[in-house]
């Protein structure tokens, strides 16, 4: 691959433990955040030397590897736009606002891994590489040219905003009893206002909330308003952080439902290797629902034989009606999905 007149950057994937790289592979973007305050504007983002180098330095034709970590690169790609878009359909990535989007046409078969630290110790999420090792793998790479040509994946949209108003009227049309859609908007609202102080990094104390503070005002109190009981909710119930159960009493051939807790801003994506065994251990062939949490996103998966499959996303600070980015359904029914 020539990098005679091209400028070779990296940018960043997530982290280790919630990367959406395959996401960018999937839609040929590179995405980077924060865009909550706006399409780019130099006053908007003074503070983000990334952001600036994305938006005004990155230029057609020029190389980017898709790093996560410090050393793995998980594709090479050639930058196939002009300018940055501002696209709100990448603005809850598992939790991350990353408006700030870039066409890449990605090559396969360019997944590589360098030694830990190959692209420093603490890595900027976008800037130009001039390690030599790297630059060298990069220039001996060889592509296909129909891989450089071909066609790039249609951008998603974004899901429309559902308010608890709308969302209520959505569910209610959907068969949920006014009395229950009642319940449910009223917790929400209160949720709402516990999660936004959690979210607000200045203003929680550190090391809150735990897993267990998670589960106990934000978990609990939204599947309670789903039609679930204390008798059908058990807390940390043989290594399950909640166990939902179809009825009594609460055994392995009852269980319906494995809820995994994470701390919050961890994934609610990738977390699902160690909720999937616990719901599928023998004997408990009747659970057929997976959700992974931090409090305020939740991950609803549908078992298929002996695997999960995301269905449905919610984040009740943000909710959707669907998820095209995602390929998955929104808030409606990921609320009838986690009702009993």
């Amino acid at each position: 691959m020539d990098l005679a007149g091209r400028t070779l950057w990296q940018v960043g994937a997530g982290d280790t433990n919630r990367s959406y790289g395959d996401l960018c592979i999937r839609h040929d973007v590179m995405i980077v955040g924060p865009g909550d305050p706006g399409a780019y504007e130099e006053t908007l983002y003074a503070k983000s030397d990334s952001i600036l180098r994305f938006c005004k330095n990155a230029h057609r034709n020029d190389i980017v590897l898709l790093r996560l970590g410090t050393g793995e690169v998980l594709a090479a790609g050639e930058i196939a736009d002009d300018c940055v878009e501002w696209l709100d359909a990448f603005g809850d990535v598992d939790g991350w606002d990353l408006q700030h989007v870039r066409r890449v046409r990605w090559f396969p078969n360019t997944a590589h891994s360098f030694p830990t630290k190959t692209f420093g110790g603490q890595v900027r999420t976008f800037a130009a590489v001039n390690h030599a090792a790297v630059r060298s793998w990069v220039e001996g790479l060889h592509t296909a040219e129909a891989d450089g040509k071909r066609k790039l994946a249609q951008l998603p949209t974004a899901g429309p905003y559902l308010d608890p108003i709308e969302l209520g009227r959505r569910l209610f049309i959907e068969g949920l009893s006014s009395e229950h859609v009642d319940t449910l908007t009223t917790t929400l609202e209160s949720l709402q206002r516990v999660a936004s102080w959690y979210w607000n990094k200045t203003k929680r104390p550190e090391g809150r909330p735990s897993e267990q503070e998670t589960i106990c005002y934000l978990v609990i109190p939204l599947l309670l308003s789903l039609g679930w009981s204390q008798q059908t909710a058990a807390v940390q119930w043989k290594c399950v952080d909640v166990a939902l159960f179809r009825g009594m009493p609460q055994t392995d051939a009852t269980l319906a439902c494995v809820l995994e807790a994470k701390l919050l801003g961890s994934s609610v994506f990738s977390p699902v290797g160690q909720a999937r065994e616990y719901a599928l251990r023998t004997g408990r062939e009747s659970c057929d629902r997976l959700i992974v949490t931090d409090g305020i996103r939740y991950a609803l998966h549908r078992r298929s034989g002996n695997t999960f499959n995301l269905v449905a996303y919610l984040n009740i600070l943000n909710m959707r009606d669907d998820y095209p980015v995602l390929n998955c359904g929104g808030a409606v029914e990921a609320i009838l999905g986690m009702a009993r």
